[in-house]
């Protein structure tokens, strides 16, 4: 049974966002949605959180209706970390990370020695223990977005869902937030991450969700998901499919003439299988 199921979910603005959408995601696995600007990854993950409203479809979480969760119950089987805290610059790094017992505490309760055990433990997982009296606003950017997981951790839920966690962030904290979230699966959690880097999300994720146009274009392990055909139909954009040297999996080099061309739609599809 998946830890959480999307079925055929559509969502309208004022135009078509998502169209049919459909994915599972299983526990104990790093998903990431892949997919150009403005094809509804950041409003399935709001969709998930509850933070836009059901219009058609279901999500399910073991295989319960998102409705059925009460609130205070959903912020503890899903964690979100957002882009931004613009809001809490001003606290210390464990303030923030206290947040995230709220959905464990009763109202005007005193911490309990369970909600400081919770935080001491995000604390140290994400390695901001000796950072924890420090203002928010003095941390880099890398520290910052460990922040936002570790009071996703605190929060105790099974699934982390995360919204585009490495924009802003230089290669190497890149690679330190996805290999601290890849050791969080191997602990059990189940990991779901909007990204735009296609080699990061190749190297790190089991599985992958590539959107297009509103609709599921492809989904399963990397070496399924991103071949030249589907990035060419999902970024309008010409690449060169070649194998990470050391782990076995597709990376894309870029073209100087990355623009789409009517004819590379012909020579993406003679290239489906294996890389050149």
């Amino acid at each position: 049974m998946p830890a959480l199921s999307v079925e055929n979910v559509s969502f309208r603005f004022t135009q078509p966002v998502l169209r049919g959408v459909s994915a599972d995601f299983e526990q104990g696995t790093f998903s990431g949605i892949l997919g150009a600007n403005g094809v509804g990854k950041s409003t399935l993950v709001k969709l998930i959180s509850r933070w836009l409203p059901m219009q058609d479809g279901s999500i399910r979480i073991h295989n319960r209706p998102l409705e059925a969760f009460s609130q205070r119950e959903l912020a503890r089987h899903i964690a979100v970390v957002p882009q931004e805290h613009a809001h809490l610059t001003e606290l210390t790094v464990r303030e923030i990370v206290e947040l995230g017992r709220i959905p464990h505490q009763g109202l005007l309760a005193p911490p309990t020695a369970a909600d400081q055990s919770a935080v001491d433990s995000a604390l140290t997982q994400t390695g901001l223990l000796g950072l924890a009296e420090r203002s928010f606003s003095t941390l880099s950017g890398g520290e910052r977005q460990r922040v936002r997981v570790a009071m996703a951790l605190a929060q105790a839920a099974e699934i982390l869902i995360l919204d585009e966690p490495t924009t802003h962030l230089d290669i190497r904290y890149q690679v330190e937030l996805l290999t601290l979230l890849a050791e969080l699966v191997t602990k059990g959690y189940t990991v779901i991450a909007v990204l735009h880097d296609i080699n990061l999300a190749a190297l790190f994720c089991d599985h992958l969700v590539l959107l297009a146009d509103g609709r599921v274009l492809r989904a399963g392990p990397p070496a399924e998901v991103i071949t030249r055909e589907t990035i060419l139909e999902a970024y309008q954009c010409e690449t060169y499919l070649l194998l990470h040297p050391t782990v076995n999996v597709p990376q894309i080099a870029l073209t100087r003439n990355g623009r789409y061309r009517a004819d590379a739609q012909s020579e993406a599809a003679n290239s489906r299988e294996g890389c050149v």
